[in-house]
């Protein structure tokens, strides 16, 4: 990976950021649970992926899927946010920041980060604001993978 990567931003109301769901029951329904957007175990910010020109067609958003393979051999689901999501509608805001990966060499460098929401309530508003950009990738569960 010789290119040279720059830093993201500054943002722009319609950019993108991707969330993932590490289990079924997050994307109950075609909606997505408040506990996406939840700090996972040891974590202090909300984690995120910059989804730049790389990942907008249906093959790279498999292929992403795909790499996010989870211990389990599951495949997470992917919701997204926008920036305007992120700051606009959110109260208080939480945008976005670059926060480069170095351990994943094929995303790292599109890692971005929030603050933690405040409470359930915020929570709630950004599951709401991720069902109307829509669910990007259900999660998949290893016994239905048709790729294994």
């Amino acid at each position: 990976m010789g290119e040279q990567r720059r830093n993201l931003g500054p943002f722009v109301a319609e950019d993108s950021f991707l969330r993932h769901a590490d289990r079924n029951r997050l994307f109950k329904d075609g909606t997505v649970s408040p506990e996406v957007f939840k700090l996972r175990k040891n974590d202090s910010t909300l984690s995120f992926t910059y989804q730049d020109e790389s990942l907008r067609d249906e093959t790279a958003l498999d292929q992403y899927q795909l790499d996010k393979e989870l211990l389990s051999g599951d495949l997470p689901g992917l919701c997204k946010l926008t920036w305007n999501d992120l700051t606009v509608s959110l109260d208080p805001a939480l945008p976005a920041r670059h926060d480069p990966n170095s351990i994943d060499e094929k995303y790292g460098h599109l890692h971005c980060c929030t603050d933690p929401p405040r409470d359930d309530e915020q929570c709630s508003v950004m599951a709401s604001l991720a069902d109307r950009n829509g669910i990007v990738r259900e999660f998949i569960a290893k016994r239905k993978r048709k790729d294994l």
